[in-house]
């Protein structure tokens, strides 16, 4: 009695097919993962943007009523970052607070409804306050990126010039 194998009826994929598929989902992946990343980057950006000129509007809205950029009376030419010194941190709460509650003369707020601590990417914002009442110093908000690397608003930095003095011509 013979018995016949079936064996020659049934197809399988190799391996080096198998290997083949696997390179292609593999590379589908990447490109997703790719675009995935970049949108989201984009959006962080557009985010910070957003909250930047938040800031800015609320800012020169104080500016109108009180007269100076907050923080009230300070003319010092560093940055308020809450990723420097601690006093950073103390500055930028200054300014944000003074935005968000106040009691002082010709104060109309809140000019600001919530706290913005960080940026999209977890690094505080950095206040530059230059406001000195004669002169044209800019005062500027900044980003530090993606990247988290405070280049002075330049690189891949979010910097927003805060600045508006329309009675001596500069902005």
């Amino acid at each position: 009695m013979t018995t016949k194998s079936n064996h020659s009826d049934e197809q399988a994929f190799t391996i080096i097919e198998i290997l083949v598929v696997v390179v292609i989902i593999g590379i589908l992946a990447s490109i997703v993962v790719i675009s995935f990343n970049s949108t989201l980057t984009k959006s962080r950006i557009s985010k910070a943007k957003a909250d930047i000129e938040n800031i800015d509007k609320a800012m020169n809205a104080y500016k109108i009523d009180v007269g100076e950029l907050p923080p009230r009376g300070d003319c010092c030419s560093a940055c308020a970052c809450g990723t420097w010194a601690a006093w950073g941190q103390t500055q930028w709460d200054r300014a944000i607070e003074a935005l968000r509650s106040n009691d002082g003369a010709n104060w109309s707020g809140p000019y600001l409804k919530s706290a913005i601590p960080q940026d999209p990417w977890g690094h505080f914002y950095c206040y530059d306050d230059n406001d000195v009442n004669s002169n044209c110093g800019d005062s500027y908000l900044i980003s530090a990126g993606p990247n988290g690397v405070w280049e002075g608003g330049g690189g891949d930095d979010i910097r927003l010039t805060v600045t508006y003095r329309p009675e001596s011509g500069c902005y």
